[in-house]
């Protein structure tokens, strides 16, 4: 696995947070909007990341992913 492959995951990862940022945002306050923080925000956002404001989380977030690749990559070339 090459530094590019983590990048790229990286700025998906990024990207994904922003575009969910914006779908949060988009939804006027109210029941729908604090359902929607509650249940599909908080599972995708969980996905993605360890470090969020949610109980709980994923078992394997895209983050761990990227840190398991790039792990695999510094002990192939140590």
């Amino acid at each position: 696995m090459n530094t590019e492959t983590t990048e790229r995951l990286n700025e998906l990862k990024e990207q994904m947070l922003e575009l969910l940022e914006e779908a949060k945002d988009l939804i006027p306050e109210g029941m729908a909007k604090e359902r929607a923080k509650c249940y599909w925000y908080a599972h995708i956002k969980t996905a993605l990341l360890k470090e969020h404001e949610y109980l709980g989380g994923s078992l394997v977030t895209m983050e761990d992913t990227i840190n398991e690749l790039i792990e695999e990559t510094e002990e192939v070339q140590a």
